[in-house]
């Protein structure tokens, strides 16, 4: 089902992710490629009548997974698709989750939010700050959700810590 993404694969699945996400979530393409060359990270496409229709860019970092992104096509979506999607990736990894939302304060975001949450995620209000993904960016304000559990503050400064280490190469002053 999951269809690990390589360097063929790649310029299939791109637009995809850029189709899905602002530019202030999404690195440049070549930048994009060159972490299929990263130990801790997976791109896995899931095709549906021998196209693309979703993407999940993960991170298998110690004990938890932490998912990059996550989209499925737009004529796939609000028939229970994506969730189905997620709760087999979440299954098959069977390992605690997190991954970074918008804080939720208009309709769409608090959309985006409830539906992690009726996949089992849980909102964390911890405030976090994601580093930039292209250069010339601002830290983004974000929020984590995580599954199965809400976490406390140390497990939210572990997280914290690993993901600014291995995803965005980023050391806090």
């Amino acid at each position: 089902m999951f269809e690990r993404i390589t360097e063929e694969t790649f310029d299939e699945i791109f637009p995809l992710l850029e189709a899905a996400f602002p530019v202030t979530e999404l690195r440049i393409r070549e930048d994009q490629r060159n972490l299929l060359q990263e130990e801790y990270y997976r791109l896995y496409g899931v095709r549906k009548d021998g196209v693309f229709a979703a993407v999940f860019a993960t991170w298998e970092i110690e004990d938890f997974l932490y998912i990059e992104h996550f989209a499925v096509k737009e004529e796939f979506r609000n028939g229970g698709y994506g969730g189905s999607l997620l709760d087999t990736l979440l299954k098959e990894k069977g390992r605690p989750m997190v991954l970074e939302v918008e804080v939720p304060e208009d309709a769409m975001t608090r959309r985006r939010v409830g539906f992690y949450e009726r996949h089992g995620l849980v909102y964390n209000d911890y405030p976090y700050l994601q580093p930039p993904m292209r250069k010339g960016q601002g830290m983004l304000p974000l929020r984590f959700m995580t599954k199965p559990s809400a976490i406390d503050n140390k497990t939210y400064e572990r997280y914290k810590k690993q993901i600014y280490k291995y995803v965005y190469k980023f050391e806090e002053e």
